[in-house]
């Protein structure tokens, strides 16, 4: 919760107030407790957990090597430490949408303010670093029903779902990314 005129704003409904905000909003990445204050003490009003860096700092790749659980004890203590939300690289939700519902509702228990999951297929490869022309990328379908599950499954009307379009960064081209995004915001994607 964070002070706001007095009132406490959930840290969920923060982070929904910034994704639908008109204002260019900025969020900083922090990988621990003590990342996370920092961001926070800097004046960022939100934290990217950024599963890259999250990876890195338990000394594994980023490709779904650090388990969700690992992850889960990370963001615990970055959301202890914190009053800003947080939106939680997710990955491709560790698995189908049974692992990625349950990723939520334990992230939900924990403080978490949403998580922003890609669609490629798991386990995951870091975009950044394959270098195959037109990255294999979940079906589509498969992947709004995902989303739709952790929608459905979600507790916190307030908790984000960002769906994260992975189609330019993977070697596809428009077409490609609007299709995906059209069916994952018909999903619920917020």
């Amino acid at each position: 919760f964070s002070a706001v005129a007095g009132k406490s704003v959930k840290k969920t409904t923060q982070l929904k107030q910034m994704l639908k905000s008109d204002k260019l909003e900025f969020i900083m990445e922090a990988h621990s407790g003590l990342s996370a204050r920092i961001v926070e003490e800097t004046g960022f009003k939100g934290i990217w957990g950024s599963g890259l860096s999250i990876s890195a700092s338990l000394g594994v790749r980023d490709s779904n090597e650090a388990s969700w659980t690992q992850v889960m004890d990370v963001v615990e203590y970055m959301s202890d430490a914190t009053t800003v939300p947080i939106l939680l690289d997710a990955d491709t939700g560790y698995g189908n949408f049974n692992n990625a519902r349950r990723l939520v509702h334990k992230l939900e228990q924990r403080g978490i303010a949403g998580i922003c999951m890609e669609d490629k297929l798991f386990p995951k490869t870091n975009s950044l670093l394959d270098t195959r022309p037109n990255q294999p990328l979940a079906n589509i379908e498969e992947f709004a029903l995902k989303v739709k599950a952790c929608k459905d499954f979600q507790t916190d009307p307030d908790f984000c779902i960002v769906a994260r379009v992975e189609a330019f960064i993977a070697g596809w081209g428009l077409d490609e990314a609007l299709k995906r995004a059209h069916a994952y915001a018909d999903a619920g994607a917020d």
